[in-house]
């Protein structure tokens, strides 16, 4: 687990118990004023990071918006559907592999838009990715899928286009490892990066200052 991770899972615990504590408590000013430091710690350290911070934020809302491209190119991997003729037809391979590239078009949209972000955000996930990759880098060789030195990942059409459904389907379909690891990833994404824009607008800055 990344080290940007486990600040973002370090905060929910902190502030699941706080919540539960106040509701208890009725709303107590102490709590809440426990809460809103927490929140200001956890906003602190994700700038440090690199993150929501200033005018930088729209390459923060890019990388927000490809992961969330590469979760739906998962998901429509994972759809059975696409692996089932319908009516005794022949099954139309043909469709597979567009969704195939489209998965490797989002996957390195994504890589190129961590980059553009730099700091922690940055080399936590492409080491995660890069991690998950390795884990099944033979089912992807199959598929004539590698990763480049900028962790890109790299399609040779002929060897795809060889693949046999079955193993493309071992790799991206629902019950498949890969598209678990992924989606759990790239789903950290979103959510590290939605809590810290909605921080850094929010009415303190990373100072502890109030914006009013």
């Amino acid at each position: 687990m990344s080290k940007i991770n486990n600040s973002y899972e370090y905060y929910q615990s902190n502030q699941g118990l706080l919540s539960m504590l106040n509701k208890n408590k009725g709303g107590n000013a102490l709590i809440n004023q426990i809460v809103s430091n927490n929140d200001l710690k956890y906003q602190q350290k994700m700038e440090a990071m690199g993150v929501g911070n200033g005018s930088g934020q729209s390459k923060y809302k890019n990388v927000d918006k490809a992961a969330t491209n590469l979760l739906d190119a998962l998901e429509k991997l994972g759809n059975e559907d696409l692996y089932t003729a319908e009516n005794g037809e022949e099954l139309d391979k043909s469709t597979i592999i567009k969704k195939v590239s489209n998965f490797v078009t989002a996957y390195n949209s994504t890589i190129t838009n961590l980059g553009s972000c730099g700091g922690s955000l940055n080399t936590s996930f492409k080491t995660e990715f890069e991690a998950i990759f390795k884990e099944k880098a033979e089912s992807f060789e199959k598929l004539g899928i590698t990763m480049n030195k900028d962790n890109k990942l790299a399609i040779d059409g002929e060897k795809l286009n060889a693949a046999s459904i079955d193993d493309i389907k071992e790799l991206f379909g629902k019950e498949s490892s890969y598209v678990s690891n992924l989606t759990a990833s790239a789903s950290s994404i979103n959510t590290i990066i939605g809590k810290a824009l909605a921080m850094s607008s929010s009415n303190y800055n990373a100072k502890g200052l109030s914006l009013f």
